[in-house]
């Protein structure tokens, strides 16, 4: 993975784990990501979260790659007209095509 594009989606990381409470529930309610291909818009899902409270202690049960964000509750507005609007239970993003992310409303 190339370093830079690494280094581009720290500040998200940072972002999310500084939002977690000690059982994994989120501050915020949904996030925002900008991609190359729309707008997303979901929840960081289970498996990311618990890869992000593992501090060294047990493997989790599914455990996802390091460049790669889990979302639940998913809905992607794509840029293109063939596909205006999608929904998805859960959606497996690359975090290097993450252009620019946002926060939206506290949790609840």
């Amino acid at each position: 993975m190339d370093s830079g594009k690494s280094a581009s989606s720290d500040p998200l990381i940072v972002l999310i784990k500084s939002s977690l409470s000690g059982n994994g529930a989120t501050t915020f309610g949904h996030l925002v990501l900008y991609t190359s291909f729309g707008v997303v818009r979901g929840r960081p899902g289970f498996a990311f979260i618990q890869g992000l409270l593992n501090h060294g202690g047990e493997r989790p049960e599914i455990e996802l790659p390091p460049e790669v964000i889990e979302l639940s509750d998913v809905s992607v507005e794509h840029y293109s007209n063939h596909l205006p609007t999608a929904s998805f239970e859960r959606l497996y993003l690359r975090l290097d095509d993450v252009q620019g992310f946002a926060i939206v409303g506290p949790a609840g």
